[in-house]
C-alpha cells in the first residue's frame, strides 16, 4: 500500500526553486535585472516610484499613497484620467475636432495636440485654423498653463459658432494636484474650482451645456460649453459680439 508522507505545496515549491536558481546565478545577476521603469510603455507611477518612496510627506499603503491624512489610489496616479470621461464627452464632441493635453490617451476620433509626447506631440492650436473646429476636448491640461485664460480665448477661437469645449480637469479638493506636491511639483501651476472655469467659460461667449462640479471618481470634474458667439482678444481680455443669424 502506497503511502504518502507528505503533500508538496506547487506554488511555495515554484518559489524555491527560483530562489534557488537566483542564489545558483549569484547576486550580480540578480541586482543587473531591468529597472521597472525602463522597460517599454509603463505607467508613469513607475517613473516616480523611488522618488515618491523616500519622500516625507508620503506614505506607501497597498494600492496607493496617503498624503496630508488622505488615501489617494495609484490609478490615480498612472496617467489616463481621461478615460473616465470619454463616454460622456463623445456624447457631445463630434465633428472634426483635436484633443489638447492628449498625451498618450486621445480621446477617440480627436486629432491629438499635445506639447511633448503622443501622436500630437509638437503639434499646437495655432496650427488649426480660426473657426475651424467642431469641438475641442481637453482633459488635465488647463491647469498646466499659467496663462490659462489667454488659452481659452484661443482654443474659442478655434471653434465654429455652435462648437463643443469640453473641459476635465482635477477637483480643488484633490491635493496631489496642487501645484507643490510631491506628484506634480511646479507642472502645475494653478488649482482650477467649477465656479472659476465656468465664468471663465461664460466671459470667452460659451454657453454652459452640462456641468459636474464632482469629484468623481478619478477626483476631478467637467464642463461642456458650448461658443455663443464670436470673440475677439483686446490687451488680453476676450471681448465679443453675438454672431449674425
Amino acid at each position: 500500500m502506497l503511502k504518502i508522507r507528505h503533500l508538496v505545496h506547487p506554488i511555495r515549491s515554484t518559489k524555491s526553486l527560483y530562489l534557488r536558481i537566483r542564489d545558483i546565478a549569484g547576486p550580480q545577476k540578480h541586482s543587473e535585472r531591468q529597472p521597472l521603469e525602463s522597460l517599454p510603455n509603463v505607467p508613469d507611477l513607475f517613473h516616480m516610484y523611488r522618488v515618491l518612496s523616500q519622500h516625507p510627506d508620503l506614505k506607501r499603503m497597498p494600492g496607493g499613497w496617503v498624503y496630508r491624512d488622505t488615501f489617494y489610489p495609484d490609478y490615480l496616479t498612472v496617467g489616463g484620467a481621461a478615460h473616465a470621461i470619454f463616454p460622456e464627452a463623445l456624447k457631445y464632441c463630434r465633428g472634426r475636432g483635436i484633443d489638447v493635453g492628449a498625451g498618450l490617451w486621445p480621446l477617440p476620433g480627436a486629432t491629438a495636440v499635445d506639447v511633448w509626447r503622443g501622436a500630437g506631440a509638437g503639434r499646437c492650436v495655432a496650427d488649426f485654423e480660426k473657426e475651424s473646429l467642431d469641438y475641442i476636448f481637453s482633459s488635465h491640461c488647463l491647469e498646466h498653463l499659467e496663462e490659462w485664460r489667454a488659452s481659452l480665448d484661443e482654443w474659442t477661437g478655434r471653434l465654429k459658432v455652435g462648437g463643443i469645449l469640453f473641459l476635465y480637469l482635477p477637483h480643488p479638493d484633490c491635493a496631489i494636484w496642487h501645484p507643490g506636491s510631491p506628484f506634480v511639483g511646479d507642472g502645475h501651476k494653478w488649482i482650477p474650482t467649477p465656479t472659476i472655469v465656468r465664468q471663465a467659460l461664460e466671459q470667452v461667449g460659451c454657453a454652459i451645456n452640462q456641468f459636474n462640479s464632482g469629484p468623481d471618481a478619478m477626483h476631478s470634474f467637467y464642463i461642456c460649453a458650448q461658443k455663443q458667439q464670436e470673440t475677439l482678444a483686446i490687451d488680453g481680455k476676450a471681448e465679443g459680439w453675438a454672431a449674425e443669424e
